[in-house]
Parts: C-alpha cells; structure tokens; sequence
C-alpha cells in the first residue's frame, strides 16, 4: 500500500499518518466488517501547523491548528472519512473550525490540501 500523496506547505508538520491510497473492501469472513479495517479507523492522520521561532521549527505545546482525519464509524463499510479542522487549547480541548467528511479519499486529500493552503498565514502558534 502507498501512502496517499499530499502537498505539505512549509509551517505544517504530519505528526501521525496511516492515510493510504486504498479502498475499503467488504470482509467475508465478518459479515458487516471491513477486511482491511486497519486502514479505516479513527486516527488516520493529523497536521499541525507549526511555529517558527528564531529561525527553528517548533510544535506548540498550547493553542495550535491541527488537522484531523479519522473514519467513522470506526472499522464500518457504510462509514466515511471524518476530516476536522481545530484549535487545540492547553487543556487539551479542541475548538472546531470546519468539518467535512466523504467516503472519497481523493475529495479528503484536496481538501486537506485547500485547508493548509487557507491557514497558511492565518493562524501563527
């Protein structure tokens, strides 16, 4: 399996990542299940937007974007990705700015892509 291709813009680092090019397939063994259900979970990926401080890169450890994409309900055919865009606050809550979901993997690779291209300089850690 490969990876889905994704445009990282600088400010952005990929702090977890399982969002492979793959389609779900029907298990038949499990009726209701997924056979490669490892690949459709709640935590496939998250993005933060990172700072810049004198020169080095930086994951804040307050108030930063991240962008988080997992499938819901976990492990089921008839699911769908679930992508958020949030503010994660210092008690480690998280503030939604958008949501967006899709069963296509390739609407979810653009528009992870369109929202890092939107908060490039927007949000600042």
């Amino acid at each position: 399996m490969k990876i889905m291709p994704i445009k990282i813009p600088g400010g952005f680092a990929v702090t977890y990542n399982k969002f492979f090019d793959v389609e779900p397939v029907q298990s038949e063994e499990s009726k209701g299940g997924l056979q490669n259900w490892g690949y459709f979970t709640q935590d496939i990926m998250q993005i933060i937007k990172i700072g810049l401080k004198k020169g080095k890169w930086y994951i804040p450890s307050k108030d930063y974007m991240i962008i988080d994409l997992g499938w819901y309900p976990d492990g089921d055919p008839n699911g769908e990705y679930g992508l958020s865009l949030a503010i994660v606050r210092e008690d480690n809550s998280w503030d939604t700015i958008k949501e967006f979901s899709s069963k296509n993997r390739f609407e979810v690779k653009d528009k992870i892509e369109e929202w890092m291209e939107e908060n490039i300089k927007v949000y600042s850690p």
